[in-house]
């Protein structure tokens, strides 16, 4: 799943969101762990992937947007 947010309190639910499932997933994958469960969902941005100085020149509506995104297994 990817969202882009365009809004500081926007990235911030997204934000928190993500850390939240990653949590729930981690538990779950704990407890599962006498299984050899696979993981469920993996985390591929740690931090916000923001747009480049080049496409902000080209789209100056681009310089808030934050990209986050979270995989399922």
């Amino acid at each position: 799943m990817v969202i882009i947010s365009f809004h500081s309190l926007e990235d911030r639910i997204v934000k928190a969101a993500f850390r939240k499932w990653n949590a729930l997933v981690s538990a779950r994958r704990e407890r599962l762990a006498a299984d050899a469960a696979e993981p469920e969902s993996e985390l591929l941005t740690k931090k916000p992937i923001m747009p480049s100085a080049s496409e902000i020149h080209a789209n100056p509506r681009a310089r808030s947007a934050k990209m986050r995104a979270v995989e399922r297994m």
